[in-house]
């Protein structure tokens, strides 16, 4: 629901939109006719049905475009032309797949993602719903061996400057996704997942030690504390820290992770909510105040604390260095909190203001 109460409408991946695009294509190559709208079987098992934006057929290929709509989410694909030219194979074993590169579609680079390197950018559920599509029409119309498919995305080379594609190995465009073939509007599944591959990458490229953070700006920081990590290593976990130090767990081939947290969402992370966003958990000031007061500061610092509205105006109150017990106190506080998710790997904690630089907790104390 939205903040009328109005249901949330949701869309569909790439991959999805791909595979309806190649079921047009192939649909149009074999019957002679023009396809207005694709119905695919998504992989939970329900239909859906695509609106056919372009079409054309050329000899023995065809190619036909649907337009990517990512319901209500903040979806930056959203309105983008997934198209797939489909060509026959006879040449090609039954019901075989060739995946060609297309105009906007990246290539892999680095293994982590399931994909063979040098092949475009298409996710291995994609890959099964294409295929899918592709043998079920060429059984239909008696057709003997397979085709080629060609993803392509206008405008996708340029969207994939903005993303995290060329860490992961994926360069010249953007990756054609999809786990259960729908988008769920502020759900976050896109972004689990795209930690999840840029671990994957990680540990496929060798890295046993992660620097995690929240984003470019606390990335920075770590860098600037541990210059000698690969940049495979960043990883970033949005406010998602507990479900990142989960998957970070569940993958098994890490032996040290180090964590950053900006000052600001710090309390959250030392009461033990592992989620950040600011919906999650409000500013306790009394947690704040206590830990100074814990910690030795005069009582004066904790009323001053208790009138704050930011937690990194507290550093007005308390400098921010290393070798103050409070930002310690507080660091270690975090560090027990992410080590209740991974306690067999090493754990480093940084507490990170973007004006006043880091503060370190070791392994251990």
């Amino acid at each position: 629901m939205n903040d009328s109460g109005k249901a949330l409408r949701t869309g569909f991946t790439t991959g999805t939109c791909a595979a309806a695009a190649t079921k047009a294509s192939l649909s149009m190559l074999l019957s002679g006719l023009r396809v207005h709208e694709a119905v695919i079987r998504l992989p939970g098992g329900q239909c859906a049905g695509f609106s056919v934006t372009e079409s054309r057929r050329s000899g023995i290929s065809a190619t036909a475009c649907v337009k990517k709509d990512g319901g209500d989410d903040p979806d930056v694909t959203s309105g983008l032309l997934i198209c797939s030219e489909v060509s026959l194979r006879p040449d090609l074993q039954d019901g075989t797949v060739l995946f060609l590169h297309g105009e906007g579609v990246g290539t892999v680079t680095l293994a982590g993602l399931g994909i063979p390197l040098g092949e475009p950018a298409i996710n291995p559920v994609p890959r099964t719903m294409i295929t899918g599509v592709v043998r079920t029409l060429l059984d239909r119309y008696g057709i003997s061996g397979g085709a080629s498919v060609r993803i392509s995305v206008p405008g996708g080379a340029a969207l994939a400057e903005k993303t995290m594609n060329a860490r992961l190995g994926v360069l010249g465009g953007i990756s054609i996704i999809g786990t259960s073939g729908i988008v769920v509007p502020y759900s976050g599944q896109a972004y689990l997942d795209s930690i999840r591959r840029a671990l994957q990458v990680a540990a496929e490229n060798g890295c046993r030690e992660l620097a995690i953070s929240a984003g470019a700006r606390s990335e920075n920081a770590l860098r600037s504390v541990f210059p000698g990590l690969p940049e495979q290593a960043f990883i970033h976990y949005g406010n998602r820290i507990g479900k990142t130090l989960a998957m970070i767990r569940d993958i098994g081939s890490f032996e040290r992770v180090v964590v950053g947290v900006m000052l600001a969402k710090s309390t959250k992370l030392a009461q033990g909510e592992l989620d950040l966003s600011s919906r999650s958990v409000g500013l306790d000031r009394e947690f704040i105040a206590g830990l100074a007061a814990k910690t030795g500061y005069p009582e004066s610092i904790g009323e001053s604390i208790l009138e704050r509205e930011l937690v990194r105006s507290v550093v007005e109150l308390i400098p921010f260095r290393a070798h103050e017990p409070f930002y310690r106190e507080l660091a270690e506080a975090c560090r027990s909190t992410c080590a209740s998710v991974i306690p067999s790997i090493g754990l480093t904690f940084v507490l990170i203001s973007q004006e006043h630089g880091c503060v370190v907790c070791p392994e251990n104390r």
